[in-house]
């Protein structure tokens, strides 16, 4: 019996979204910082902390039980954890990724840098920036790694997946940063969003092959608009993007993280169950 999933729906897909622009936007905010524009990393940074603590809300209320919700900081140390869930871990990820970007962050927001001593020491900024960019990039993984796992759905359970989450992350994050204006940002999101298209045609194309519930998932997504408005915009955001100029960069940058919550929209809700 093949049941289409009805436990993750569109709030999930909003919070691994904005893990997918956090994600890389802090490497960004690193990069930036090294080459002195503390504005621009700022707020990557600043997205390092709202973004991913709001994805834990939205976490909790809908892929918690009650009485683990509240043990979402660091869950890790809890004693009664599953280590062998990837919830855990990824929830994990993300409070250190919160805990590295307020740290990294705070001595360049000027109410905060009399008490952000340790920004004053560029080796320590070094570390914090590296370990924001590190699991940064963990949580781009994360999400994929966290639907891969899920054996009873298998349009999700792929090699893909994960790959395709990394993508999006670089897609959505360089593409904030692009919408920003900034041209360093235009490659990565071209080569984001290309490859976020291509992965997902590919995934698309594989689970066609069977099983039958992955057969039934990618049926319903190949006729879906979701997936069909996400890969033309992923696609125009990377002809934009590569192109590099100012305002085309800012509307690829724009197309770039809508074409990210589409094709997630796609991936998560078209998932259906596989019964014996």
């Amino acid at each position: 019996m093949i049941e289409r999933n009805t436990v993750w729906g569109w709030p999930v897909v909003v919070e691994m979204t904005l893990l997918a622009i956090a994600s890389f936007a802090v490497v960004w905010a690193y990069y930036f910082w090294r080459r002195g524009d503390t504005k621009y990393a700022a707020v990557g940074g600043v997205l390092g902390v709202l973004f991913p603590a709001i994805a834990l809300g939205i976490l909790a209320s809908e892929l918690l039980k009650p009485p683990t919700a509240g043990v979402l900081v660091l869950p890790i140390f809890n004693p009664n954890a599953n280590f062998a869930s990837w919830m855990v871990w990824g929830a994990t990820g993300i409070s250190l990724l919160i805990l590295w970007s307020l740290l990294f962050t705070a001595p360049m927001i000027r109410p905060l840098a009399r008490i952000a001593v340790w920004g004053r020491n560029r080796a320590v900024m070094n570390v914090l920036g590296l370990l924001m960019a590190a699991f940064g990039v963990f949580v781009a993984l994360y999400t994929g790694l966290l639907l891969a796992y899920e054996r009873g759905i298998p349009f999700w359970h792929s090699a893909n997946v994960p790959l395709l989450t990394l993508f999006m992350g670089l897609a959505a994050g360089s593409g904030l940063y692009a919408l920003l204006g900034k041209t360093e940002a235009g490659r990565w999101t071209a080569i984001g969003s290309g490859l976020t298209a291509l992965t997902y045609g590919a995934h698309l194309h594989l689970s066609s092959l069977g099983p039958s519930a992955a057969v039934f998932s990618a049926a319903g997504a190949m006729s879906d608009p979701l997936t069909t408005g996400g890969l033309i915009l992923a696609l125009a955001a990377a002809a934009l993007t590569a192109w590099g100029k100012k305002p085309a960069l800012a509307a690829g940058g724009a197309l770039a993280i809508i074409a990210v919550l589409l094709i997630r929209a796609s991936l998560i809700l078209l998932g259906a169950w596989e019964f014996p």
